[in-house]
């Protein structure tokens, strides 16, 4: 569960930066690339949400294939000048260069808190996404057929044959302003009931249908969940809002394009637009909340005007040139970001401690008489000490007991430096030793009497040899 939280915590940590990034080049990006066709603008911004979506995730991938004994391997937090390399033979080395990343640590609460909040955020974005499209199911399902008018009629099969499209069932509803598309397997056009009247000139009718044909026929609408589903992960950063909001404006200009090219004047169909807008929205049109594509859904009327009175017939060379650079280099970018990114280390301490715990003894002449029991626990060694009461000392600096009467005491300090362990035992007459590791299960023991800072003078010699201790027993 830890290890699943750390993940999760580094997936958002790298997508936080590496989304910003994406985002903030696609802008840069679309703004030299204004005067291009809506359609490959639109790919663009699908191109990047993909991004934001995948280069955090094989930033995640790539440390967890790449470094599987990263946490073994990772420095302390707060050296910023260490950099560890991730990506190594095998696995995930496809690519060219070394991925690089920098551990950092956080709390065990912290992990907790923000992997928590974030699925409450994905769980309120799908239950969301759920609604909506309920939403949307009950406005089809309240649909009905009505007897067409003769003008809409011919506007709809002209429209339908300009886009070589079958015949597309068309109902009247009373929840939507303006013509709408909904479904995808078998779609629905929906008309508002304004349009059932003699008040809408022919132009008008053909503008309004032949746009929503071209939804149709770019099969936007499942193109449309697609690209919700995608952004759910990704639905906590601000710059998703953007993304979407891009693809959907992008996608009414890709679908106005379209239908300027079938219909004989783009400065019609721009004529067209503005009188339909006034005309549905002389009073205030209802809040949105369905995933049907609308003839005005994006509010960027303006934008699209625009677009289609400065719409060349066909996108000339250079402007391909520019968007197939913009694509090379967004997607140069995501890659090289998924390449420099965050590790959330393991909790050093609780790892370096786990090390020491267990039972140790040390022998002499085959009986122990000294007797460690370590354990860790959050991160913090505990246990107690059982020795003799007196020990003699050898000429050669060895400690030997001179005594069969035993003691226990408690260890009160622990203190953790790589393969060493300071182990303050007792109160008020404390004993301090140091624990070396020599291996899995060994370790060279040396009693150190008083730290430096309270060594008195009358302190008796040093030890000269170092008893072995033997793990006997892990901690349980």
């Amino acid at each position: 569960m830890e290890a699943t939280t750390r993940i999760l915590v580094a997936y958002l940590l790298n997508s936080f930066w590496q989304i910003s990034v994406i985002a903030a080049l696609a802008l840069l990006c679309s703004t030299f690339l204004r005067r291009a066709p809506g359609r490959l603008r639109h790919i663009l911004w699908v191109l990047c949400l993909a991004a934001s979506l995948l280069a955090p995730a094989a930033t995640v991938v790539m440390q967890v294939g790449g470094a599987g004994q990263a946490d073994n391997t990772a420095q302390v937090a707060g050296d910023a000048d260490t950099h560890i390399p991730i990506s190594q033979q095998g696995g995930w080395s496809f690519l060219s260069f070394r991925s690089r990343t920098r551990p950092v640590q956080f709390a065990p609460m912290f992990l907790n808190v923000a992997a928590w909040s974030y699925m409450l955020l994905l769980a309120f974005r799908c239950l969301q996404l759920s609604w909506i499209y309920r939403r949307t199911s009950q406005i089809r399902r309240s649909a009905y057929e009505r007897t067409v008018p003769l003008a809409l009629a011919q506007a709809a099969e002209t429209c339908r044959h300009l886009f070589s499209i079958p015949p597309i069932p068309l109902r009247c509803s009373e929840e939507v302003v303006s013509p709408s598309t909904v479904g995808w397997k078998n779609p629905v056009l929906l008309v508002p009931e304004s349009f059932f009247t003699d008040d809408i000139r022919p132009e008008d009718l053909i503008s309004a249908l032949s746009h929503e044909m071209a939804h149709i026929r770019r099969h936007d609408f499942v193109l449309n969940l697609v690209y919700e589903l995608v952004s759910v992960p990704l639905y906590f950063h601000p710059a998703t809002a953007l993304i979407r909001t891009r693809i959907a404006q992008t996608r009414e200009l890709a679908c106005d394009e379209m239908a300027v090219q079938l219909l004989p004047s783009g400065r019609q169909y721009a004529r067209s637009l503005l009188h339909i807008a006034q005309t549905m929205f002389a009073g205030a049109p209802p809040a949105k909340s369905n995933y049907a594509m609308g003839l005005f859904d994006t509010h960027a009327l303006e934008e699209r005007i625009m677009n289609i009175l400065r719409m060349p017939r066909t996108a000339g060379r250079g402007s391909r040139t520019r968007i197939l650079m913009a694509f090379v280099l967004v997607s140069a970018v995501s890659l090289l970001t998924s390449a420099f990114s965050f590790h959330v280390a393991a909790n050093t301490a609780s790892t370096d401690t786990q090390r020491f715990a267990g039972t140790w003894v040390t022998k002499y002449k085959g009986q122990a008489f000294i007797t460690l029991k370590l354990k860790s626990e959050k991160g913090v060694l505990t246990g107690s000490c059982i020795h003799v009461d007196r020990l003699d000392m050898l000429a050669d600096g060895e400690l030997i007991p001179s005594s069969e009467q035993f003691v226990e005491q408690e260890i009160v300090e622990a203190k953790v430096s790589g393969n060493k362990l300071d182990l303050r035992i007792g109160g008020h007459d404390s004993i301090y030793v140091e624990l070396t590791l020599k291996g899995d299960n060994d370790a060279d023991v040396i009693t150190v009497g008083d730290p430096p800072d309270k060594r008195s003078a009358d302190q008796g010699p040093p030890q000269g040899k170092p008893w072995h201790f033997q793990r006997v027993a892990e901690s349980r």
